[in-house]
C-alpha cells in the first residue's frame, strides 16, 4: 500500500515537469514589446539565442529570445536582478 502511495506520489510530480510553461509577456524594453510579430526580424539562424538586458522599474531584467523559424523573436526566459549593479 505504501508502495503504490509513493508510485502514485512519483508520477504526479513527474506530469508536472512535463507541463508547459505559459507565454511570457513582454515588458516595457523588451525587444518585442509594443510590437507585433511581423516587424521585427532578423538574419539570425532560426534557433539562434539573443540576449537582452534593460533596467525596469528599479531592476535589471535578462531575457533570452529564439529566432523563430520566420526569423521574428521568441521571448523563452526571464530573470531579474533584485538590486543592480551587484554588490550593493
Amino acid at each position: 500500500m505504501k508502495k503504490m502511495g509513493l508510485i502514485l506520489i512519483c508520477v504526479a510530480a513527474l506530469a508536472g515537469c512535463t507541463a508547459t510553461p505559459p507565454d511570457l509577456e513582454p515588458l516595457p524594453g523588451s525587444l518585442t514589446y509594443g510590437e507585433n510579430a511581423a516587424s521585427r526580424k532578423t538574419r539570425a539562424a532560426p534557433g539562434t539565442m539573443i540576449q537582452n538586458r534593460f533596467l525596469h522599474q528599479g531592476t535589471m531584467v535578462f531575457e533570452t529570445y529564439e529566432v523563430q523559424p520566420d526569423h521574428t523573436y521568441k521571448l523563452v526566459r526571464r530573470s531579474v536582478a533584485d538590486s543592480w549593479p551587484p554588490g550593493d
